[in-house]
């Protein structure tokens, strides 16, 4: 598949709210994690922000292409000591893509806004 044509494909990457809890949720069983020959499919049921609310600043994103759900991933800032000077890391998880946007350039997009977001 080609990388998805920004000039041809309408892309809004935005932060998830409570309504889209169910289409995330969709989007996360529809992609299993692929463990040697077994999957793992998760499902976070009714209440999708649960885990995200257990960190500190976190933000759960969805990517739609052309008004479709293609993607969701979740970022949060954790403060760490790298050599003794105090930073704010990045972890980057949750992070699924519909296999029928997999491998088009989405899942760079995608992070480049979830980092341009916690900058």
């Amino acid at each position: 598949m080609a990388a998805i044509d920004a000039a041809s494909s309408a892309i809004v990457i935005r932060e998830a709210t409570s309504a889209d809890a169910l289409v995330l949720a969709d989007i996360e069983r529809r992609t299993p994690l692929m463990v040697g020959d077994s999957t793992l499919a998760i499902d976070r049921g009714a209440d999708y922000f649960a885990a995200a609310r257990l960190m500190e600043a976190a933000t759960v994103f969805l990517a739609e292409v052309d008004g479709v759900a293609a993607a969701v991933q979740c970022g949060a800032l954790h403060p760490v000591l790298l050599g003794g000077v105090g930073r704010q890391m990045l972890y980057i998880h949750h992070v699924r893509i519909l296999p029928q946007f997999q491998r088009r350039g989405l899942g760079r997009l995608f992070s480049a806004k979830v980092r341009e977001t916690f900058q």
